[in-house]
Order: C-alpha cells, then structure tokens, then sequence
C-alpha cells in the first residue's frame, strides 16, 4: 500500500520549537510538503522547508493553505511575554484568530496548537488532578498565560463552528529544559526563589525534548482533541528547590500580588514569572488522555527533568565566556569534510 505525501504548514519556525521540529519533519518521507511562517527569518539552514516571513495577518496565507492543499496546520509562534504589550498580544491572539479564518478559508483538515496546563488555573477547589475537560478559572495577569486562556477560547469556538476539522491541543506542564527560555526556567534558575509561606504545592513538569516528540507525535496521529502533556508524576516545588540547591524564600500571599502587579509595570517583570496562586494550588493535569488515546509517552519524568535541568545549570557554571579563544564556526564544516574526503580515499586505497 503507497503511503500517503502529507503536506504541513507551520508557523513560528524560527521559535524554540520550530527550529527542533522542522528538522524532524525534513527528515521525514511522510511530508512531502513543509510549508514555513514566521515574522523573523531563521539563523539556521533550511533543507525542504519552503519559508515566508510574513505574520499570521497575511491574507494570503488561506490561498497558501488551500493551493499547497495543506492536511495539517501547526502552530508554534508564542511569545511568552511577561508584562502587558498590545503588540505581543496582537501576535499571540489577533495573529491566532486571522490564522483560524485562513484554515477554515483554506478548508485544512487539522491543526495543532502548543498550551499550558496553567490555563485550568490554580485553586483551592481543584481536585488532585484536572481532565480535559475541566473549566477554566481565568483570568490572568499574567499575559504568558492569559494569552493562552485567550487563544484557548478561539480554538473552542472555531471548533463549535467548523466541527470537521480536527482540533488537537497540547497543554504542557511546566517546561524545562537547557535550550529554551520559559517561565518555569526563570523562576527555578534564581538563588533564592520566592514562595508562599504556608503552601508547598505540587508541580508537574515536562521535559523539552517531551514537546518537540509530542509535537511531532501528535501531527502524525489521527487522534484529536484537548491532551495534557507531562512527564510522569509530579512533586512539591519544596522539592524541586531541595533538588537545585535553590533557597527558598517564604512571603505572605498579598504580598507577593502586591508585588507581581507592581513589578509588571516595571522592566525586571520577567524576574517574577509565576503568579501567586500557582504557588498556592494545585493545578496537576490528567495524562491519562495523553497515554490512553494520543498513545505517547514522554520519555523524563517529572522528576528527572527537574534532575536534568538542574545539572545542566550546574555544568553551564564551569563554560568560561567566550574571548579572544574562539573557533570559527565555518571550520567545523570544513574539518567534517576533510576527514570524510580522507576516509573516501582511505576505502579506495
């Protein structure tokens, strides 16, 4: 039986994630097509990625969808923003509600979106560990998670609207990893990280390498709907501090909102990344779903990827800053082709 060519769209190439998928999708046969967006052009090489800056504003994107005959729309461009920008907000959101016109303008079958289990919210009436299908508390002061409870929204009334088309949502725990920047990363990497007296919540978190294979599995799935993504288990944030050797320093709860509506009109907000009652309650998804019906499992677990993100920060302590003692990064290509052409004449000899 002859596979079928899949042809996918995905914006935000240029992101942390885009630049990790991409190349997976290039390498492989099943996508014929890859289609590329994003407002930025890549610093990296692009093998069979057909690229377009432009922003997801562009009315031309729906006739791109729709003559490439595109079967899956991906989209990965997010800013995780700390204070309040009409600019990041008409990226995050407006951008999302002009690229839904242009998938069901362009009639894609399916599209993928990149969440947050921050979305459920954090509550004292949260049970142990939130579905699916759990409302959310909203809203936030935060823009890195009220945009997302912003874009969460179109996505449920564009699939209200255009049922055919299949939706899949990945809301991920608390990523961490050593080459991104996300919010968890900021709030861990301090020396002393602020807590609330009293309250010692359960976090789940999931590994970086986890989102890009769970992009990558769930676009070639044919499952669909809401999925909580996250490694296995979860552990108090006590804990994870115990882990990094990270001091923790208690402050009453009023205090620390005080503090996060005062500091987010100040340049250093991103310095306070996490809102108060995520420091509180828990907010632990079910990763039944995840396993059950998306058939994907990570490969860290919450734990380890504490562990590993931690380790990471302890060997970056011991790389100098770079000088006058620097490599030429076009001499690593050319070494990689000196010693392949001698082993070439080697097995000719």
């Amino acid at each position: 039986m002859v596979q079928k060519k899949r042809s996918v769209l995905v914006t935000g190439v240029c992101s942390p994630w885009g630049r990790k998928l991409v190349p997976l999708l290039e390498n492989d046969p099943e996508f014929e097509v890859i289609l590329g967006l994003d407002y930025k052009a890549p610093d990296f090489t692009l093998k069979r990625t057909e690229f377009f800056q432009v922003d997801l504003h562009n009315p031309l994107i729906a006739e791109l969808i729709k003559t490439s005959e595109v079967d899956s729309v991906c989209h990965l461009q997010f800013l995780d923003a700390y204070s309040h920008s009409e600019e990041i907000f008409d990226l995050n959101v407006m951008g999302v509600q002009d690229l839904l016109a242009a998938c069901a303008a362009g009639e894609v079958p399916k599209v993928l979106f990149m969440s947050d289990t921050k979305v459920y919210g954090a509550s004292s009436g949260n049970p142990s560990f939130l579905e699916e299908t759990a409302d959310f508390k909203g809203p936030y002061r935060h823009p890195y998670v009220g945009d997302r409870w912003e874009v969460e929204k179109l996505l449920a009334k564009f699939s209200r609207e255009y049922p055919d088309v299949k939706m899949t949502i990945l809301r991920f725990a608390n990523v961490l990893g050593p080459d991104v920047d996300t919010p968890m990363r900021r709030y861990l990497e301090a020396p002393a990280v602020p807590m609330v007296f009293g309250f010692d919540p359960m976090f789940q978190f999931t590994h970086e390498e986890d989102v890009v294979a769970a992009l990558y599995h769930a676009l070639k799935s044919d499952e669909h709907g809401p999925f909580n993504v996250s490694g296995e288990g979860a552990l108090p944030i006590g804990q994870a501090l115990r882990i990094g050797r990270r001091a923790p320093v208690p402050f009453g709860a009023p205090f620390l909102r005080l503090s996060n509506v005062f500091v987010q009109k100040t340049p250093v907000a991103d310095y306070i990344p996490i809102e108060t009652d995520f420091l509180k309650y828990t907010f632990v998804g079910d990763t039944t779903r995840m396993k059950e019906v998306l058939g994907f499992t990570p490969k860290f677990s919450s734990k380890q990827t504490v562990i590993d993100f931690f380790e990471h920060l302890r060997i970056l302590g011991y790389v100098p800053k770079k000088g006058e003692i620097e490599s030429n990064p076009e001499a690593h290509d050319l070494l990689k082709e000196y010693i392949r052409s001698n082993r070439l004449e080697n097995e000719t000899i």
